[in-house]
């Protein structure tokens, strides 16, 4: 037996077959039946644990699945050497030779692989997977924090084999056991990752599968992100804020000098794209708009790309330097921001930094930037090339752009279209391997944006089209885009005219795990949908036809009081606008967001979430440092505000605590204790109201 062991942690190895075998923290004893490791080489599985799936014509969105084939790991360590704080062990296959090691940290086991490649010829790679056996499946329960499936999912209640895979790329997997808890984390710099979770007759099973795409060159070796395991004893508190912990250890911390208050509207002159853009107005007659839009009580307006694009539509964009004269031009776009301006509001520009048809300039003219294929053609997605991000001539050319805009217009932020990443590069910028255009090419691509911006002395305010809820993302992102919420809102659809309490149950726990395990300084965008989600994808509805007018302005309330900034997608407000027939919310709005403004505290994350076991969503928020506390309720010494929110279209009652001070309400109810039906009551209270 090999033991690694400091004063929180001891992690022992079977001495023959190299194999992890336990964790102990306190009274917490993990078993494991080993960390094994699958890649694919040469278009088939190096072990065979998983199915081999080639990724050659993977687009943006799609993650590397993970699909069992029951085999178990049966490899013998050839060489296996430690020290104090690490275990290494090789591993020679056919054509490979691939080192685990193991390093004991103060509070967690850190596991990372390397592959080299032993032949005189380039090997493909594609996948490299991380397999860590728990060794019972009885009292285990799992779930994806800030990610869908948004369930609590009992490995005994699995079929064998059946993969529970996370929607969007997923860093975090907790696991609660009678004894206590653990957590599994997974980070890779470079590539995006699927992660998922099943079982066999003996063991849990947990997946993470970077998406590895490279041709390993003879003699060289590669290695994929890190593996962290987290055991949590019962004495260690909330285990989900040890993920929030372990994570800022690593480094990763948020951007918190730039802007992420207030309530943002996402438009465009022409309209909307569920009703194929019907308005053709430009930007001089759409600037006629803001004063509504201002005095509805919106502060930012993210506009859909107004650049030079062709008929494919408005995210196929010719050249971003120009102004499209459908919507005025340069003249246009210069009096929109004045006056967006004049009214204390601000603009982001919509950047699509995936770039134009193959035949325009940007493109042409810059053969190096484009991502190619295998055989060295074009990668292409919606008809346009993909940009390799991670080409230092491109990220300049970007941050010049956006610099340009600011010189110009004056413009403030960006929403950034596709910033997950493009399609892998085969040929990539210097060292940079083929799936370097990902995560790593994502994250470079926000800086660069952001960095343009900072170029013209603004402040920060940067909102990738980055889904998944990535610690890689902190340092350069404003707002985190926040679909994760609307994706739960997507899974928990159904029940909330079936059973109400059930979704105002999972929300909230949905909520509260989130906000345990992301910074305190992290801001996030919440909407029940945007141009995609209302014209082409998930629901493909506005949230008043899933919901009906009740649910959506309770599902409304709820982005408008938790945490985070507050997104109405054009004519939300007025079903006209992108011609429908409707109730006008445009009084239920203004009514909403004034609320929001005068009674809760601007720019504070803090939120306790209360469980009430009824239709109701309830939480209190608290006042940061930088709020000004309203008058209305500073009388009560505190600042502290209970939010009632009512998902039913039935009146719900909530026992108040002593001293709460109604501030606000929607709907009429009968008492005071009672909130009217998909309506919501605001109440000062005092410290100790829980």
């Amino acid at each position: 037996m090999i033991t690694l062991e400091n004063e929180y942690l001891s992690c022992d190895f079977d001495d023959t077959t190299g194999q992890l075998t336990q964790i102990r923290r306190g009274g917490l004893t993990l078993p494991f039946c080993g960390l094994a490791f699958d890649f694919g080489c040469n278009e088939k599985m190096a072990v065979g644990m998983l199915e081999y799936e080639s990724m050659l014509e993977f687009r943006t969105w799609n993650l590397p699945a993970i699909q069992p084939t029951g085999k178990r790991f049966s490899l013998f360590a050839g060489q296996i050497s430690h020290t104090e704080d690490s275990v290494s062990l090789t591993y020679e296959l056919e054509s490979t030779q691939v080192v685990l090691t193991f390093a004991l940290l103060k509070n967690s086991l850190k596991a990372g692989l390397s592959i080299k490649n032993l032949t005189d010829a380039p090997l493909y790679l594609n996948s490299c997977s991380f397999l860590l056996g728990l060794d019972r499946i009885e009292d285990v329960t799992f779930d994806y924090p800030a990610n869908t499936p948004i369930a609590h999912c009992e490995a005994a209640r699995l079929a064998p084999l059946e993969v529970v895979s996370t929607g969007l790329i997923n860093f975090a997997t907790h696991t609660s056991l009678p004894d206590g808890d653990f957590n599994l984390l997974f980070i890779d710099t470079i590539e995006k990752w699927g992660c998922g979770t099943y079982r066999d007759e003996n063991a849990t099973h947990y997946v993470y599968n970077a998406g590895l795409e490279i041709d390993l060159a003879p003699g060289a070796s590669c290695s994929v992100g890190d593996l962290f395991l987290l055991p949590c004893a019962k004495e260690d508190g909330n285990p989900y804020l040890q993920i929030r912990r372990f994570t800022e250890e690593l480094g990763f911390a948020p951007c918190t000098d730039g802007i992420h208050s207030g309530v943002m509207y996402s438009c465009h002159p022409s309209g909307t794209m569920d009703s194929n853009f019907p308005l053709k107005d430009d930007l001089f007659a759409y600037a006629e708009y803001l004063p509504r839009l201002k005095e509805m009580g919106v502060d930012h307006v993210w506009l859909l790309p107004v650049f030079d694009h062709n008929e494919n539509g408005v995210y196929h964009s010719n050249d971003q330097s120009i102004i499209d004269k459908r919507y005025g031009g340069e003249e246009g776009c210069k009096y929109y921001c004045d006056k967006a301006h004049e009214l204390g509001m601000t603009i982001l520009f919509d950047y699509v930094p995936h770039g134009p048809a193959p035949d325009f300039p940007v493109a042409k003219d810059n053969p190096e930037w484009p991502s190619k294929r295998r055989d060295g053609s074009l990668q292409d997605e919606w008809e346009c090339v993909s940009m390799d991000y991670n080409h230092p001539g491109y990220q300049e050319y970007t941050a010049e752009l956006v610099h340009d805009h600011v010189k110009r217009f004056g413009v403030d932020g960006a929403r950034i279209d596709c910033a997950m990443g493009g399609l892998s590069n085969w040929r990539p910028y210097k060292d940079n391997r083929p799936s370097g255009n990902s995560v790593l090419a994502g994250v470079h691509i926000t800086e660069s944006i952001r960095n343009g911006f900072l170029r013209g002395g603004k402040s920060s305010f940067i909102l990738p089209e980055n889904f998944n809820p990535l610690p890689n993302y902190y340092h350069c992102t404003d707002l985190f885009y926040g679909m994760n919420l609307y994706r739960a809102f997507v899974d928990l659809e159904p029940l909330l005219q079936t059973d109400p309490a059930s979704y105002a149950a999972q929300i909230t726990d949905f909520l509260e795990r989130e906000a345990l395990i992301t910074p305190a300084s992290y801001h996030k965008l919440r909407f029940l949908g945007n141009h995609d989600t209302v014209s082409w994808v998930w629901q493909s509805a506005r949230a008043v036809d899933c919901y009906g007018v009740g649910g959506a302005k309770a599902l409304f309330a709820l982005i408008s009081f938790i945490d985070g900034v507050p997104m109405i997608y054009q004519g939300d407000e007025d079903p006209s606008i992108y011609g429908k027939t409707g109730e006008n919310l445009t009084a239920y709005f203004t009514e909403l967001f004034g609320h929001r403004k005068k009674y809760l505290p601007a720019g504070s994350n803090s939120t306790t979430y209360l469980h009430t076991g009824t239709p109701l969503v309830a939480f209190i928020r608290e006042p940061g440092t930088d709020t000004s506390v309203s008058a209305a309720y500073d009388s009560q010494g505190s600042g502290r505000v209970l939010v009632l929110i009512n998902l039913s279209g039935k009146e719900e009652s909530y026992a108040l605590p002593d001293g709460a001070q109604l501030l606000a309400e929607s709907g009429e109810s009968k008492t005071a204790d009672a909130v009217a039906p998909y309506g919501y009551k605001l109440f000062a209270v005092g410290d100790h109201a829980e």
